[in-house]
């Protein structure tokens, strides 16, 4: 018998329970402790502020529409994307500052990507007790309208949270692609107008095969706080270590906030931060701590795990690291493992792998080389 009924409602990992409380032994550190730290890693975040995404039936063109919003210098600019039956996307925006980061985005993510700017794309997203108000108007570059209208009318409407399932069309994606969708909810049949014109022509929207939270739900979502990072994006090249000046365990650089774990004066990385400009966190933890990778011995190997955490939310997704040194080489690898997807199959974030090489010759002399391939299969 099939699944007739998902529940989302904050569905995370057990974050203690999954990390442990794993400690580094000192037998895999080469004296004298050193007080600097080296790190692998960054976190470059992207800008939307709320979306939604709507599914329709029997056009012969396009099977999806999303509104992204932006707020930038007091004002909203959307950006839309429509999702096209040949592969390819079709982006249209108003103003070139919702685009300048996200072409490479786009592009990694969807084989065929188009851009079109447009002087005007009419919108409505608002959000109160009775749900979601939403309203798009454009004009595709078939110059034919594109209309979607969505009332909900639910009073006490709940929302809830999930990182949202994401893949690549490349198998070298470029990073690791976080997309959590706070203050997120399904749209609701009961009680919910919704249309969608395509070139004047009414489409169905789409249903879920499933109830969502025992209730009958469109394929059709929202989100009105938006988190995206990309996580690890690949490099190669030198890298710099960070000096530790001062007894404190909270460092900061290159935009990523440490706390470290002081292990008989060898500093390890229990944890890093990074923030975007509304102020919200994705963090990552790590048990044992990432050792210092400088002190580490040679022919020492290292087994971890790591638990994400997206402002006070514990457990988004986790996963395992590896670390091996061969003299002045470190292999260094991470593959998340653990999380949640609405729909069987194979785990999305488990066809993802990052691994570097990090030759440390000396201290004004480290080079690393990363990558993110997707496990097919």
């Amino acid at each position: 018998m099939g699944i007739k009924n998902v529940k989302i409602k904050n569905i995370f990992i057990d974050h203690y329970k999954y990390l442990g409380k794993y400690e580094n032994s000192l037998k895999i550190y080469d004296p004298p402790p050193r007080s600097l730290i080296l790190s692998p890693f960054n976190l470059i975040f992207d800008a939307i502020d709320r979306l939604f995404v709507v599914s329709f039936e029997d056009d012969p063109i396009y099977y999806r529409v999303e509104l992204q919003i932006f707020h930038k210098l007091d004002t909203d600019y959307p950006l839309v994307i429509l999702y096209r039956k040949d592969n390819m996307v079709d982006v249209y925006y108003t103003n070139e500052v919702v685009i300048s980061n996200r072409k490479k985005m786009l592009t990694d993510l969807f084989v065929n990507a188009s851009f079109n700017q447009l002087e005007e794309i009419e919108f409505t997203f608002q959000f109160d007790d009775t749900g979601l108000n939403a309203f798009l108007l454009l004009e595709d570059k078939l110059e034919q309208e594109i209309e979607l209208k969505i009332k909900e009318n639910r009073p006490g409407r709940e929302l809830a949270s999930i990182l949202a399932p994401m893949s690549a069309t490349s198998k070298e994606p470029e990073y690791f692609p976080i997309v959590f969708l706070n203050k997120f909810g399904m749209v609701i049949k009961r009680n919910t107008e919704i249309s969608v014109k395509i070139h004047g022509v009414a489409r169905n929207t789409t249903e879920m095969p499933v109830q969502i939270n025992g209730r009958d739900v469109y394929t059709a979502h929202y989100s009105l706080q938006t988190i995206i990072s990309n996580w690890n994006n690949v490099f190669t090249g030198s890298i710099d270590p960070i000096i530790i000046n001062a007894p404190s365990l909270k460092i900061s650089d290159n935009n990523i906030d440490f706390v470290l774990k002081n292990n008989s004066g060898y500093y390890e990385i229990n944890k890093i931060s990074g923030r975007n400009e509304e102020d919200h966190t994705i963090s990552f933890e790590f048990s044992p701590a990432v050792p210092n990778l400088f002190s580490l011995r040679s022919k020492t190997k290292i087994k971890g795990r790591f638990s994400c955490i997206i402002d006070e939310k514990k457990g988004i997704f986790a996963g395992e690291y590896y670390l091996a040194r061969t003299r002045d080489i470190i292999e260094f690898s991470i593959t998340p493992t653990k999380g949640w997807q609405p729909f069987p199959g194979k785990l999305w974030l488990k066809n993802y792998k990052w691994t570097s090489s990090i030759q440390i010759q000396d201290i004004e002399d480290i080079k690393i080389s990363s990558n993110w391939r997707r496990i097919i299969g």
